[in-house]
């Protein structure tokens, strides 16, 4: 219990740092275990019991986070969450209530379980007195939420204006230029979105693995990072052999110059995302240097 405890503080404490995290006004209340609320567990110690530091910060941690209004019109009192009925999980009907105004939360939840991911939620609707579903992600480290950010380009329907704020919460440890355009594509907006995510969480999650994995080998990385659906190369030795055309892939970034040679293709003709391969002025991030339709060859 203790070190459950502390896992879950630790995800609390690495969370508040980067967002903002409420929690329900009631959370002292929620029955823990054996007809025991969570007050008696973390300040009387009572069984299952937990070593004092760890219930000490895990109290501090909460009473730090602000709460969430529960004077709102619908806010159910008992949820079903994969099929399985939970009597006043007030984060979860809160959460739930959000998802139903399509503004999506995402649940820290107590590592003991094994509930992951997005999960089916159900409730009665005030409006229709009816049961309806809505998915709710829940997560137990702090990692994890960039899988949520990603999702909600899709599921809120994320808008141009909007993309690059959410991409770089979404893609931490990607730098975005300043000068990245979706205007620049051959193609809308909403045609071009998913799959630049698609592009930049590939880069994110694989890209420099894949150079390490391959010694920077570029068709073995090639080959590696084709594994996921997508065609990412560098430029052709043609391309390479002519300076003034591979100067069109340098990106000037807060003062320093970075080439962005590696590419995602969306068609073979058209729509390309440039980045840098991971360099130690970004402390070791990639650059995403280019939108663009085709740059010569």
């Amino acid at each position: 219990m203790t070190d459950l405890l502390d896992d879950f503080s630790d995800a609390l404490e690495k969370l508040s740092e980067q967002q903002a995290v409420a929690v329900s006004p009631l959370w002292m209340e929620v029955e823990c275990a054996d007809d025991r609320e969570l007050y008696d567990v973390l300040y009387e110690g009572q069984a299952p019991r937990a070593g004092r530091d760890a219930r000490l910060r895990m109290i501090r941690l909460m009473d730090r986070c602000p709460t969430w209004d529960t004077d709102v019109p619908g806010l159910p009192d008992r949820v079903e969450v994969a099929a399985v009925g939970r009597d006043l999980a007030w984060s979860l009907c809160y959460a739930w209530w959000r998802a139903r105004q399509r503004h999506h939360v995402a649940c820290l939840i107590f590592p003991a379980g094994d509930r992951r991911g997005w999960l089916p939620v159900s409730a009665i609707d005030e409006a229709t007195s009816r049961p309806a579903t809505e998915e709710v992600f829940h997560l137990a480290e702090a990692p994890e939420l960039v899988e949520f950010w990603r999702c909600l380009f899709e599921r809120e329907d994320v808008t141009e204006q909007d993309f690059f704020d959410r991409a770089r919460q979404s893609f931490p440890h990607l730098v975005l230029a300043d000068s990245l355009s979706f205007r620049k594509f051959d193609g809308s907006y909403p045609e071009m979105r998913d799959w630049v995510v698609r592009v930049l969480g590939v880069v994110h999650d694989h890209f420099a693995d894949a150079l390490a994995l391959h010694s920077g080998q570029p068709h073995q990385v090639q080959a590696e990072l084709g594994r996921f659906g997508l065609d990412l190369s560098p430029e052709s030795p043609n391309t390479r052999s002519k300076p003034s055309i591979m100067k069109q892939r340098d990106i000037e970034h807060e003062g320093e110059t970075y080439r962005c040679e590696w590419h995602g293709k969306r068609e073979r003709h058209r729509n390309r995302v440039h980045f840098s391969l991971p360099d130690p002025r970004l402390g070791g991030r990639i650059l995403i240097g280019i939108f663009v339709n085709h740059l010569d060859t």
